[in-house]
């Protein structure tokens, strides 16, 4: 019987031991000579030889290499895994299974040496197997099961090999490091030949945009935009067919390749996958143009920034950021707030990126700025109701990070709507990635609404020279007098932001990468130039950030009533200027406190900057720290 054991372990079942598919190795239940007690132990011994027999099961189905038995026939690939690292795993887990052959092998020898020997010594021989076993089979029921494919499979066996069972631990971390070493082979190919060797789509790299956005719904593909029958999918290609021409014309035989997040373990972050991507693209970059790969290490880092025979200025593109996502062309931006103001003054419609877009290049006409290469790189986008987001997909890929696609409230205006987008071409997509656009749109929407209503107050100022010639009342008086103080606090304000944060970052930023060859040090200097834009102008800091944002929608109504009233205020006039009085003066109250109150303790030296354009006369402090008094 303990022969018959033997072989029950190693795979083949017989009379005394049988396989059950369901239940799988059991003692027969027909065996009057053995005791209960026995029954049980030959059964917990069992368990092992039924995990055994599954393994080689699914070993042999998926590779067709190890010691098949015939009672279990071999079966067709039914289960749709396949790959390169579900073989390596398969390979990992038949030299795991090694040791546990090897001691069946070595239970026979001690039975025909010592026939007295009990199943008491097949027991503890075998038991350093019956905590390894189990938790094996986890993981491989986890694979057919989820059917984890590719690099899917490291991340399955690396999770359950951070266990507190040191057995488990070490072999897990062996069939880890057999599939390790075909993600090697995949690195190796694709970093120092620039090979994608990937015919399963398993590898973190593939060829192809990224399937970050997905494609717009059928609603908005089909959706009549009121142009002649056009729909929003005709609009768009209409929009982008010649950002595809010059795509061609530009790169006909360069590759475009992004990383496929869902393949990329854990234990590798995203900074290091995109390294790897970069390397790997400037490598075939350099093998297209019959370049040695050994010599991309002493070119200077604007050298890798060059697409054929074009160079991609680097410091041009950071100008370029400058000039449109900060407002740089100042002069652009006042014109176009003028010609969209009527479009975006309600609710946007299915129709207003349209608009916005066109109005946007006449406004970059009528300050001479007719960059038939730039422009059409730059495009306006307005989110409204029923809009889902479209962005990584089609050729507008990389401008902005895949929004949540469930349905959004209206917009109140098409400027708290508006965005900008911007085709990075490549390799700046490394280091302009989608989330890294997205923070500059997030400063390009506030360095706007600024400069809108900074705008809006020079407007009313103009109307105020041209009335200057009635009589005035005392409601006139207060009305001028509060629009002085609106416009003294955004004026200082405006000059803070582009002087004392922008101006003087920016040229930080340009003397950092001017001093240095290192592409991770350019990548440091520019996270480190937008995190102070964002910290510099309060956006991260919420307090102040509100406060702001209240004052610039106070001075926004105040516009709205003063350039709809030609004559004096009647007395519904004269109640809501009172309210807007009172509110600019409860907020610019706020301001100067929280100001103050950092000032005191030293504590933001850019909340102090700021105090010190608006109160560089004290003439805020003998106010109280009120505007509008």
């Amino acid at each position: 019987m303990i022969h018959e054991l033997l072989l029950a372990l190693s795979g083949y079942p017989g009379t005394i031991f049988t396989w059950n598919k369901r239940v799988g190795l059991q003692v027969s239940q027909d065996l009057p000579f053995l005791h209960p007690s026995e029954t049980n132990v030959l059964n917990r011994i069992c368990k092992l030889g039924s995990d055994y027999i599954r393994f080689t099961e699914f070993i042999e189905q998926h590779t067709g290499h190890v010691h098949q038995q015939e009672h279990h026939t071999n079966q067709p690939n039914q289960t749709g895994l396949h790959g390169i690292y579900l073989r390596a795993f398969c390979t990992g887990l038949d030299s795991m299974l090694q040791p546990y052959r090897q001691n069946l092998l070595d239970l026979e020898q001690e039975f025909l040496g010592d026939p007295h020997l009990t199943i008491s010594h097949v027991n503890y021989k075998l038991d350093q197997f019956q905590l390894l076993f189990p938790s094996v089979m986890v993981v491989v029921e986890t694979i057919k099961s989820q059917k984890i494919h590719g690099c899917q499979i490291l991340e399955t066996v690396y999770k359950h090999s951070c266990g507190g069972l040191p057995p488990v631990r070490m072999a897990l971390e062996k069939i880890l490091a057999v599939c390790h070493g075909v993600m090697y082979k995949q690195l190796a190919a694709w970093m120092l030949h620039g090979l994608l060797l990937d015919q399963s789509e398993e590898f973190f790299v593939k060829q192809g945009p990224s399937a970050g956005g997905a494609a717009a719904s059928q609603e908005e593909e089909e959706e009549d935009l009121g142009l002649g029958g056009l729909s929003g999918k005709q609009l768009r290609e209409l929009q982008d067919l010649r950002l595809i021409e010059e795509e061609n014309m530009l790169a006909p035989s360069l590759q475009q390749f992004s990383l496929r997040t869902e393949m990329l373990p854990s234990y590798i972050p995203i900074r290091v996958a995109e390294k790897i991507l970069f390397v790997g693209e400037s490598v075939q970059m350099f093998e297209n143009h019959n370049h040695s790969p050994s010599r991309a290490g002493k070119l200077h880092i604007n050298t890798l920034f060059q697409q054929q025979n074009e160079k991609i200025d680097f410091f041009v593109f950071l100008q370029i950021i400058k000039d449109f996502y900060l407002l740089g062309r100042g002069e652009l931006y006042q014109v176009f707030i003028d010609l969209a103001q009527h479009m975006l003054k309600t609710p946007p419609t299915a129709v207003t990126e349209h608009d916005v877009n066109v109005a946007f290049q006449q406004a970059a006409h009528k300050v001479l700025l007719d960059d038939d290469n730039l422009l059409p790189l730059l495009h306006l986008t307005v989110d409204y109701q029923g809009k889902e987001s479209k962005e990584g997909s089609g050729p507008r890929d990389g401008a902005n990070p895949p929004q949540d696609t469930s349905p959004r409230e209206i917009p109140p205006t098409g400027w708290a709507a508006l965005g900008l987008t911007y085709k990075v071409q490549w390799p700046l997509h490394i280091l302009f990635t989608p989330a890294v656009l997205e923070k500059y749109n997030v400063v390009f929407r506030y360095l706007l609404s600024v400069r809108r209503v900074q705008s809006q107050l020079q407007h009313c100022w103009a109307l105020q020279m041209q009335r200057k010639h009635l009589k005035s009342s005392q409601t006139d008086a207060v009305k001028w007098r509060l629009r002085n103080h609106m416009a003294f606090l955004i004026d200082n304000l405006q000059y803070y932001l582009q002087v004392d944060v922008l101006e003087s970052q920016f040229s930080q930023l340009l003397q950092q990468i001017n001093s240095t060859r290192d592409f991770e040090s350019i990548r440091l200097a520019h996270d480190h130039f937008l995190s102070n834009l964002l910290a510099q102008s309060f956006i991260l800091l919420k307090p102040v950030f509100h406060c702001l944002n209240e004052i610039l929608e106070l001075c926004h109504n105040f516009c709205s009533l003063v350039s709809q009233t030609v004559a004096s205020l009647d007395d519904r006039g004269t109640a809501q200027l009172d309210i807007l009085v009172k509110g600019f003066r409860r907020q610019s109250s706020l301001l100067f406190k929280i100001l103050s109150s950092v000032r005191n303790h030293q504590i933001n030296s850019d909340l102090a900057q700021l105090l010190l354009r608006l109160d560089y006369n004290k003439y805020y402090t003998q106010a109280g720290g009120t505007l509008g008094r």
